[in-house]
């Protein structure tokens, strides 16, 4: 085959670069992420961790919430039910759990939480606005309470003796 039916030449690497800069510096300033996304993605690093595994939230009544309104009346103020699970080995072979029941007070939540199986534990409230961990422990059933949480995103940690750590995914509270 002759030079003159080749194709187009392949620029060096780099060569483009001179004619990018200009567009890329106008993406980063006209269109910047949210400083929320910014904030995520940092906090996202700590599940960088070999033990940690993730809970999956697997129900919420804000998302199904026919049954709640059918039982307390379309203007009653019922408390938000979150379920997240973890499929993983566990003593049992039942998946590890945490259900929690957020309830609104003024503008702060309340977590009123069960750990499945039961067991005593350290729990680990992260939200993105706020620069402290908030920990408690739960009781040798399980049970803990979590005062004066925020609205906004927010996910729990939870630590066993003998255990992989276990997150949850990132949820909104409203």
């Amino acid at each position: 085959m002759d030079d003159e039916h080749a194709g187009p030449e392949t620029p060096a690497p780099g060569a483009d670069d001179r004619l990018l800069a200009p567009l890329g510096d106008l993406i980063r300033t006209e269109d910047a992420p949210p400083a929320v996304a910014v904030e995520l993605a940092k906090q996202s690093f700590g599940l960088r961790q070999v033990d940690t595994e993730l809970a999956a939230l697997v129900a919420d009544s804000a998302v199904d919430a026919v049954g709640t309104v059918v039982r307390a009346g379309e203007r009653a103020i019922v408390p938000r039910l979150l379920t997240f699970e973890f499929g993983g080995p566990t003593e049992t072979g039942e998946p590890e759990a945490v259900e929690v029941e957020v309830s609104r007070s003024r503008r702060y939540r309340r977590l009123l939480g069960q750990l499945q199986p039961p067991g005593a534990a350290r729990i680990e409230v992260r939200q993105p606005e706020v620069d402290a961990v908030r920990q408690v422990d739960a009781d040798d059933q399980g049970r803990f309470v979590v005062e004066a949480v925020g609205a906004g995103l927010m996910r729990l940690t939870w630590r066993r003796p003998g255990r992989n750590a276990i997150t949850t995914a990132w949820v909104r509270l409203d």
